[in-house]
């Protein structure tokens, strides 16, 4: 039996036309059965060594690769991109960028099918990877109608199905609601500790990874700046949940005013029928609010309606008293500023500074000299101006969704409207967003954010919306949503340690 499963000797990157290496002799083992949790700040080379151990790197992107990374023994430069994936399987970051298939049930046989299994085995191997993840429910969806969610459970069961001995995770839940978050990670840690398989997991949000985690490697600039006990770790993600209720007093108030942007009786959904039923709600100036709700309940279908990507079948959508259901998206636009789930949808140009630049060229009314100006400015803020002239997508994730906001932001729309803007993020880029919006707000203009992240909402948002199954179900103040999520019985969605947590059944009933 081999001592290690991977070995990481002297492991140094440079990708083709950077300057500076993403990795730099880096040395890691790791041993059968072993979770290994790495964290850092983004960019900070996390997931180029993924792609290291699971053998893409050099041959899948092309760069400078000095050192060695061996997989059970082998030698990952002695197969070519994808020849280990019989023994290590990996989820990348970004799930649409794996997923080959129209249907999802062909999706999650796809690699198994590859690996020769037999086929009476395969059938089984798809039902038990979906119903690992909790989407059975998904078995006969076509790929492209999953939300972004939906899709993340389907490229993790995809690498379920194929049996690897290590499995490498790069931000798993990024995507994911509490619950199935929650459910994830139950089966990670049972794969773990029933068939001794390894696990690597990438991730930033560490609140639900450390308890599971036997170490907990953290990366700088490209090297390991830490390698120990979970235990250890000492700085969190979000705010201490004893200072939440504290910290929403000192966000400015929504402005006494009409509403900014409002949504009556609305339906909507595709061709497979309605995501959407009977929608109401009024947004004011001033205000963050939270849009949250499993996966699939209906979340980005309605945002896409209040841009008009979508057109509702009934209902209306009104911007300060306007009915604008009918206006195109390049008439929305100006007023409403939307970032995808999704940054790739979002980028268009050769290079990070054209990209942040490119929407304020249509919609920006402040002269040219300003804008530039405010660009830069932006850039700056959230630590992009250094890669001003790369190419947008050699950016981490992360960093492709700061970029995605400072387009929206330069052209100072009044309602900003962000799907998932957290994802990727470090605790200090995290604390950058958020300043953003608070600012955005305290100026009068309007955040609607879907966030999966509870302490962030009790900390900076001012109400919830809270969908199921496409029926909006609460329509609050945060401290009374959550009372209500309480009494729901959707504890997954309550912060740790939050005045209104409920626990059992019997506490749920003395929710006032």
């Amino acid at each position: 039996m081999v001592k290690t499963v991977v070995d990481v000797v002297d492991l140094s990157f440079t990708y083709s036309g950077s300057v500076s290496p993403a990795l730099d002799k880096v040395n890691l083992q790791v041993k059968p059965g072993e979770f290994l949790t790495i964290t850092g700040a983004s960019g900070c080379g996390k997931s180029t060594l993924v792609l290291c151990m699971a053998g893409f790197i050099p041959y899948a992107f092309p760069g400078n690769m000095q050192g060695l990374v061996r997989v059970m023994d082998k030698d990952t430069r002695d197969y070519p991109a994808g020849g280990l994936s019989g023994i290590v399987g990996l989820v990348q970051q970004d799930p649409e960028a794996q997923l080959c298939t129209l249907r999802v049930n062909d999706e999650v046989a796809f690699g198994p099918e590859n690996l020769c299994v037999p086929p009476e085995m395969i059938e089984e191997r798809v039902r038990f990877a979906l119903d690992a993840v909790g989407a059975l429910n998904l078995w006969e969806r076509q790929v492209q109608t999953l939300s972004g969610g939906e899709k993340q459970r389907v490229a993790i069961a995809s690498v379920l199905a194929m049996n690897p001995l290590l499995i490498v995770l790069d931000e798993p839940t990024a995507n994911l609601d509490p619950k199935c978050t929650r459910e994830v990670l139950q089966v990670l840690e049972r794969l773990r500790r029933e068939q001794a398989m390894s696990i690597i997991v990438v991730e930033h949000r560490l609140e639900k990874l450390l308890p599971i985690t036997d170490r907990l490697v953290t990366m700088e600039r490209g090297r390991i700046a830490g390698d120990g006990a979970p235990q250890d770790h000492r700085k969190t993600y979000i705010p201490s949940p004893t200072c939440l209720v504290e910290n929403n007093k000192k966000i400015p108030g929504p402005y006494p005013n009409q509403p900014m942007l409002s949504v009556e009786n609305l339906r909507a959904g595709y061709e497979g029928g309605d995501v959407l039923a009977a929608v109401n709600f009024d947004l004011y100036p001033g205000e963050i609010v939270a849009v949250m709700g499993d996966n699939g309940s209906g979340k980005t279908t309605l945002i896409a309606n209040l841009l008009g990507m979508l057109s509702p079948r009934e209902g209306s959508v009104r911007f300060k008293g306007v009915d604008i259901t009918a206006l195109k998206v390049t008439k929305r636009a100006r007023d409403l500023g939307l970032t995808f789930q999704n940054p790739n949808h979002q980028l268009f140009e050769v290079t990070v500074l054209k990209d942040a630049a490119l929407p304020s060229l249509f919609l920006s009314t402040n002269p040219a000299e300003k804008t530039e100006r405010d660009i830069y400015e932006l850039l700056e803020r959230f630590d992009l101006l250094p890669y001003r002239e790369k190419n947008p997508f050699t950016l981490s994730l992360g960093e492709k969704k700061r970029l995605t906001l400072v387009s929206v932001l330069a052209y100072a729309p009044e309602v900003l409207i962000l799907d998932e803007p957290l994802v990727g993020q470090d605790s200090d880029r995290l604390d950058l967003l958020l300043q953003a919006m608070r600012e955005h707000c305290g100026r009068g203009g309007l955040t609607l954010m879907v966030c999966h992240e509870p302490a962030v909402v009790a900390s900076y948002c001012h109400r919830i919306l809270f969908l199921d199954e496409g029926k909006l179900v609460v329509d609050a103040g945060v401290q009374e949503a959550f009372r209500k999520l309480a009494q729901l019985g959707r504890e997954e969605y309550l912060p740790d340690g939050y005045p209104f947590t409920v626990r059992s059944k019997e506490a749920r009933r003395d929710v006032p």
